[in-house]
């Protein structure tokens, strides 16, 4: 999926993903950036309450997330990587 939009906090380091519509991720989920490096969803920014715009959102990670290509990572039960 393309990104609309990334911002990068580097005091805080973490990254909020902007894409078009929440339903498809959930937190917890795991996405990988261009690079291939792989972040954990651990909550949502909400863009805007506008009727026009509710179907962005932020995915907000930690880290610096890279480019504008967003993968969600299907990762094998049992597997787990925190980092």
């Amino acid at each position: 999926m393309k990104a609309i939009d990334v911002f990068y906090l580097e005091n805080k380091d973490i990254s909020s993903v902007v894409v078009p519509g929440v339903s498809k991720f959930k937190i917890g989920d795991k996405i990988a950036d261009e690079n291939g490096t792989v972040y954990k969803v651990y909550s949502f920014e909400h863009i805007c309450r506008c009727p026009s715009f509710k179907e962005i959102t932020g995915l907000v990670v930690h880290g610096k997330f890279e480019g504008d290509i967003v993968n969600l990572v299907d990762e094998p039960k049992g597997v787990t990587n925190e980092n």
